[in-house]
């Protein structure tokens, strides 16, 4: 089967996002891909220059254009490139382009990629008619959109994601006399960095042998950062801000916590198993697909607090229980959590969707 020609519409360019990483794991096995994005989020995330695209002509830059212009500047590349796939990643800028588009080039198709119910879901149902397929992770997508759609038999696809597992590995660590508990992530609402502050405190006086450690940044960082130093518990709940790399934070931390009020099949559960690193998750979105209880990690929403002291005394005080629940996380993401799986799924749905 030939692979399509791809145009992706993206918001920004974040360093780290799934999307760039299947493009050019895409690119490396000869697609065409071009990425076409509308705006800057620097201030917010870290930012990825694209230097690859941009050296081959393939990134085209929307930033502070007006409707008009960025329509002939798309167009001009569906066409020139003779683009058979167009991609729409949440540049919510760019949905009410979509129709006319389409009405130039009857040929061309479009899927739409949503990763979770919120955000920009809006705009797909506004505009779902000019979709191909909706491309989504988890089954709990799959269905969402199937319930809220105006269409009969909405063109679903679901494609689960991985990681590298190479990348994402264990490091050798001996078990100590503390337990280290940790929020790796975006510094955003849906996310909840905030109901792990609150978990903290309420953890921190029932055990003492508990640390707490954050890793991340995003729009509520400052927030975030105000409330652990006046949590009371600063000593024990350290924000370290941006890492790097999200396995410097993982290989940090004994157990990850996932408190997130809303989330689609969230990259960093797949990334702590691939570390060896077990989580506690809320059981929001497609999460429960990804958290086999007691196997991989636990389902327990943030506020439980009983339960989650429960768990991590245990594991404390067994440390041969939390050793194999380490190996057994890793043993799980092997199973079901490969990139290049990942890669082979989006390769083949992108060209059945161009064949529509």
């Amino acid at each position: 089967m030939n692979s399509p020609r791809i145009l992706a519409l993206l918001p920004f360019l974040v360093k780290g996002a799934l999307s760039i990483a299947i493009f050019r794991a895409l690119r490396a096995r000869g697609v065409d891909i071009t990425v076409a994005y509308c705006g800057d989020a620097s201030a917010a995330y870290e930012p990825d220059a694209l230097e690859d695209f941009a050296s081959t002509g393939h990134l085209l830059d929307l930033s502070g254009m007006t409707a008009m212009t960025r329509f002939d500047l798309v167009l001009e590349q569906l066409v020139d490139r003779k683009v058979d796939l167009v991609l729409q990643i949440g540049a919510g800028e760019l949905y009410h382009l979509l129709p006319y588009w389409k009405e130039r080039l009857p040929a061309l198709r479009v899927a739409d990629i949503l990763y979770n119910e919120i955000g920009h879901t809006l705009n797909h149902f506004l505009y779902e008619g000019c979709f191909d397929a909706v491309i989504v992770e988890s089954d709990f997508m799959g269905d969402y959109i199937r319930r809220s759609s105006r269409r009969p038999d909405p063109p679903v696809v679901v494609v689960r994601s991985g990681v590298d597992l190479d990348e994402f590995s264990p490091v050798a660590t001996q078990s100590g006399s503390r337990l280290k508990v940790g929020y790796v992530g975006r510094m955003s609402d849906e996310k909840n960095p905030v109901g792990f502050v609150e978990l903290a405190r309420r953890l921190a006086p029932l055990n003492s042998a508990l640390d707490f450690e954050m890793f991340g940044t995003g729009p509520d960082a400052a927030m975030v950062k105000e409330r652990v130093a006046t949590s009371g518990i600063a000593d024990r709940l350290r924000y370290h801000g941006f890492v790097e790399h999200a396995r410097d934070a993982l290989h940090q931390l004994d157990v990850l916590v996932l408190p997130s009020k809303f989330d689609g099949r969230p990259v960093l559960v797949m990334e702590a198993n691939a570390c060896g690193v077990p989580v506690i998750a809320a059981p929001v979105g497609g999460i429960p697909e990804l958290v086999t209880d007691g196997a991989n990690g636990f389902l327990i929403p943030p506020t439980e607090t009983e339960r989650i002291h429960a768990l991590l005394s245990r594991l404390h005080e067994q440390p041969q229980t939390l050793d194999a629940l380490k190996i057994a996380a890793r043993a799980h993401a092997l199973e079901h959590f490969s990139r290049e799986k990942m890669i082979e799924a989006y390769a083949a749905a992108f060209a059945k969707v161009a064949l529509v």
